[in-house]
């Protein structure tokens, strides 16, 4: 509910509010962009273009408890404009480590995962990636998405049903 307030009063121009919304999400649409992209560059790039588009359109959006799922559309919006933008490019990581706030994330490790993610249908990496990256419910999952609650848990169990094939069970 607080920050349903602090995205109304973002719509009616309160840059702080804004600024505070943004502050709690930010690592949310980090993960997000990242693994359509796989490249960390290009991942902050997204992230800023995302919250800026967000801050010069706020006042677009109609019912605050949608936020997430308006910012969220607009960050995999950008995320695939993206990707076909550099098709033709390919990037190597320089990088084994990247250092959160609190933790440190062996990037081997999230490569792998997010590799036999893309093996996936879209759709079933979606629900994927919301309910394991964005630590989303189902219901959260399937409003964000549009869909009925009994397709999210379906894309949900093809999705890991087919990853478990591909990386085998004892890793998943």
């Amino acid at each position: 509910m607080l920050k349903e307030l602090k995205v109304k009063r973002a719509i009616r121009g309160d840059e702080k509010a804004f600024i505070e919304i943004i502050d709690d999400i930010k690592d949310n649409l980090y993960t997000i962009a990242y693994s359509y992209v796989k490249n960390e560059q290009d991942t902050l790039d997204i992230v800023q273009e995302t919250v800026y588009k967000a801050y010069i359109s706020i006042d677009t959006l109609k019912k605050a408890k949608y936020f997430d799922t308006w910012i969220t559309r607009i960050l995999i919006n950008i995320s695939i404009n993206t990707i076909n933008k550099n098709k033709k490019v390919t990037y190597l990581e320089e990088q084994n480590q990247i250092e959160g706030p609190d933790k440190e994330i062996d990037i081997d490790q999230k490569l792998d995962v997010i590799n036999v993610l893309d093996e996936l249908e879209e759709k079933h990496k979606k629900v994927i990636e919301l309910k394991y990256f964005d630590d989303l419910t189902l219901n959260e999952i399937s409003n964000k998405l549009g869909i009925p609650i009994g397709t999210t848990k379906t894309y949900l169990n093809r999705g890991l049903k087919r990853l478990r094939s591909l990386v085998g069970e004892e890793n998943i």
